[in-house]
């Protein structure tokens, strides 16, 4: 994933920010500015959380039912 879509998605997922979608997820804020490109297991953990916003499910509940930490 290109960072410009990350963005465009945490952007529409509804994070007014990285760092706000960073704290979310249990990353470090600053771990974004370091990617050109978004990792496989943050893709993941972003496309799971545009799921959530799309189907109307609190992310913490699919992450629940996933077991993902």
């Amino acid at each position: 994933m290109e960072k410009k879509e990350f963005k465009r998605i945490i952007k529409e997922i509804g994070f007014s920010s990285q760092g706000k979608f960073a704290e979310e997820i249990g990353v470090k804020a600053t771990t974004f500015t370091t990617y050109k490109v978004i990792p496989s297991h943050i893709r993941r953990i972003t496309k799971l959380a545009l799921l959530a916003k799309k189907s109307g499910v609190p992310l913490e509940e699919i992450r629940n039912s996933l077991k993902v930490d």
